[in-house]
């Protein structure tokens, strides 16, 4: 085709849009103009209420509640005293007298090892001993008659001396071969059999101390002010969730994680409910400590509104409506705790109607004018109030 027939074309083309666009902008001022005179007709006397009158609202009244201020951390399970038992000696195990999990008293034997040697060195030092002992005798006989020197009689006490402090080593050496609890708990598994040879490095065992129950665990920093000794916490181990074990704060540390930002804080829990629920040394729980809440105005859910400058509501007073920002606090059960300047407690928020609204504007609290509400009532379903239907 032709350029300009191309060139030719598109003219055509561009004056029937401009055409069809020039008509349909006439054909929307039309009905812009006969919508605005209808609604002028409408809107003078006798006609529509829609933009006369005040709104009518459902309003509830301002509460207060107390606020729930919890933590919630998951802590770690110890208690006072947790040791590796080890033995102080290098010997051939004869005895394992213990079974893991069993609970055992102070200074009672759980492991004996080879003790022949020991035993042996100490009965030479019993006989060297009476020896020494005998020879003191007769040396205190003749100093007595002053048939003996002094340094003899010397040398017969440094003797005995001696004598006895072989007896105390060698007893000594003897008790190392027995493994003993150094203080009531409970045991743990070993690997020990009776022939196995231990040294000093070797784990004979696991003792705890289970009278106790402790547990650690991180609060965040800014409740650092609120911490106090005797604050009571609830434990709740992952292994049984629906089991709760009282407690209470024992010990809060004095410097904060600077990269966590955490404080460390220990709390005692009931060792009979844990032990009870199968609570061991080392297992997590999580841990909630609560604190003394604080009075907070309480308003219905329903009454809150967000829009881009944050949440607000909708307040009545002498039948006028007056926008109030909020923050909102904690949600509870159909109702929330929030702090608005200027918002007291009995004041009466919209929880109904709320679209509506306008600052200042006029509303009429429905359930507190009977005339009222029956006009409402009416104006909803198109019937005429009863005195205008008497009048009628």
């Amino acid at each position: 085709m032709p350029l300009w027939k191309q060139i030719l074309l598109c003219l055509v083309v561009v004056v029937l849009a401009a055409g069809g666009w020039y008509a349909y902008q006439q054909r929307e001022s039309g009905a812009a103009g006969a919508s605005a005179a209808s609604g002028g007709a409408s809107g003078g006397p006798g006609g529509g209420r829609a933009n006369f009158g005040p709104t009518y609202v459902v309003t509830d009244v301002v509460g207060s509640d107390i606020e729930n201020d919890q933590v919630r951390s998951v802590g770690t399970v110890k208690v006072p005293r947790s040791v590796n038992l080890y033995p102080q000696v290098s010997a051939v195990v004869t005895e394992v007298l213990f079974k893991a999990g069993q609970k055992v008293t102070k200074d009672q034997p759980l492991v004996r090892l080879d003790d022949s040697d020991q035993r042996v060195a100490l009965d030479l030092a019993n006989v060297a001993l009476k020896d020494a002992q005998a020879a003191l005798d007769r040396a205190q006989k003749l100093a007595s008659s002053r048939n003996i020197a002094v340094s003899a009689l010397e040398d017969a006490q440094s003797a005995q001396r001696k004598a006895q402090i072989a007896v105390l080593g060698a007893e000594i050496a003897l008790d190392r071969r027995t493994i003993s609890a150094p203080f009531e708990g409970v045991v743990g598994i070993s690997n020990l059999s009776e022939g196995d040879f231990v040294t000093s490095s070797t784990i004979v065992t696991t003792l705890d101390d289970v009278s106790t129950m402790l547990v650690s665990f991180p609060v965040p920093e800014r409740y650092s002010g609120r911490l106090a000794e005797g604050l009571a916490v609830t434990a709740t181990p992952a292994s049984q969730p629906n089991s709760s074990i009282a407690g209470e704060v024992t010990s809060i540390d004095t410097r904060v994680d600077p990269a966590a930002r955490t404080l460390k804080v220990e709390a005692s829990l009931d060792a009979a409910a844990a032990n009870a629920v199968g609570v061991k040394p080392g297992m997590s729980v999580v841990v909630t400590l609560d604190f003394p809440g604080e009075k907070r105005l309480a308003i219905s859910a329903l009454s809150v509104q967000w829009d881009r400058n944050g949440s607000y509501i909708w307040t009545v007073a002498d039948g006028v409506a007056k926008r109030v920002p909020i923050s909102v606090l904690e949600r509870q059960s159909g109702q929330v705790l929030v702090a608005g300047e200027g918002l007291a407690e009995g004041d009466r928020v919209v929880v109904e109607g709320l679209q509506r609204l306008r600052d200042g504007a006029k509303v009429t609290e429905l359930g507190t004018d009977p005339g009222k509400n029956q006009a409402a009532d009416a104006n909803k379903s198109g019937a005429a109030p009863a005195s205008a239907a008497k009048g009628s």
